[in-house]
């Protein structure tokens, strides 16, 4: 086993934790049936906390040339990063359900938390990155990457910790959704 499948193997056990905690909590949400009062926004959140996952999953295996590398200080940003992927995750479902559940309440409790979480995961995933592409890969730091769909993504996330209106939130969870998609549509893991 190379550095690189050390490295993603850890990490990889942290995103399978994350991808196991929503698919219990859905499972106890469908078992809970009519104890819960289902609402759109939580399973959505739980659906871009998946994407997410996934999309970061994918994009750690085509940065294998970097995992040479990688330092230690580097390998500890990546897993605090993971580390808060996972946490995004854990917070989009309930993981109670022996009480009655409302879903929309859920969410309006774990809303500012989700995006704070969303948030930092971005930063500290593309703080990463830059970081990793310029100290191995020999990249040289463009200030034109700091005005990307990404910042927008994260405007948009850092308004959605202080504004509670519910259309906003849910148009803002389509979009993401919808970009998770279209950006990884297609893609193959070779070439």
């Amino acid at each position: 086993m190379g550095p690189f499948e050390y490295l993603l193997l850890f990490t990889a056990v942290i995103l399978g934790l994350a991808v196991s905690d929503l698919a219990l909590s859905l499972h106890r949400l469908l078992g809970a049936g009519a104890r819960v009062t289902w609402d759109w926004l939580a399973p959505m959140a739980a659906v871009v906390a998946f994407l997410k996952i996934v999309t970061q999953w994918w994009i750690w295996y085509g940065a294998k040339a970097l995992a040479d590398g990688m330092t230690w200080e580097m390998f500890l940003a990546l897993l605090v990063s993971t580390l808060l992927l996972f946490l995004l995750a854990a917070a989009a479902l309930p993981d109670e359900t022996d009480a009655p559940i409302d879903l929309a309440a859920h969410y309006a409790a774990i809303s500012r938390r989700y995006w704070i979480l969303f948030i930092g995961q971005w930063l500290l995933g593309n703080a990463f990155s830059i970081w990793a592409q310029m100290a191995i890969g020999h990249a040289h730091f463009d200030p034109r990457t700091l005005i990307s769909p990404g910042v927008v993504i994260a405007a948009v996330a850092a308004v959605l910790v202080f504004v509670r209106n519910r259309w906003l939130h849910g148009l803002s969870l389509v979009g993401l959704i919808a970009l998770y998609l279209v950006q990884s549509f297609g893609r193959s893991l070779v070439g």
